[in-house]
């Protein structure tokens, strides 16, 4: 009986970490369509007090995101990264002028080539500065890659349209 209880805890315990994790919103802040979980905008924190605090208030600190690389190093070469370029939104790193310079040229076939490091926007917390925990996370979602794309090129414009349907929040 003691395995029951212990195995219903574990699987509430999963429930609520599936549903934290999850994005706030379930409409599309730009479109009002249905969200896909695969386009999304997520911030990254050291902590949960940090979390917290830019739930509360997103259009405050939204400002304070600084957008790192997706990628750890260029796509190319593997050296480390001096040179980004924009790609729907997302920041992409490369060791040089000429490799961002042949990724622009052709960017919608060369992505597959870019392997993703992060899965959010920025590495350090825009409130205390320190490297990310990856499980704390502010995530809003989008019916598309082209509305996620439109909130990632200027985030602060757009927050407000957010309408948060997660209750802990």
């Amino acid at each position: 009986m003691k395995w029951l209880g212990t195995l219903l805890g574990c699987l509430s315990l999963v429930t609520l970490v599936s549903v934290i994790a999850g994005p706030v919103n379930e409409k599309c802040p730009l479109s009002g369509n249905a969200v896909k979980k695969d386009a999304t905008y997520s911030v990254g924190f050291c902590c949960g007090n940090c979390q917290s605090k830019f739930t509360k208030n997103p259009g405050a600190s939204i400002p304070k995101v600084k957008a790192a690389p997706i990628n750890d190093a260029c796509p190319f070469s593997g050296d480390p990264i001096k040179a980004t370029a924009n790609y729907k939104g997302d920041l992409v790193g490369f060791c040089c002028n000429n490799c961002k310079g042949k990724f622009e040229k052709d960017a919608d076939n060369l992505i597959k080539k870019v392997k993703v490091a992060r899965k959010t926007v920025n590495d350090k917390c825009p409130l205390s500065g320190k490297a990310i925990n990856p499980k704390k996370t502010y995530t809003v979602a989008f019916c598309c890659n082209n509305c996620a794309g439109k909130f990632k090129k200027d985030p602060a414009k757009h927050i407000a349209k957010v309408k948060s349907t997660r209750s802990e929040i």
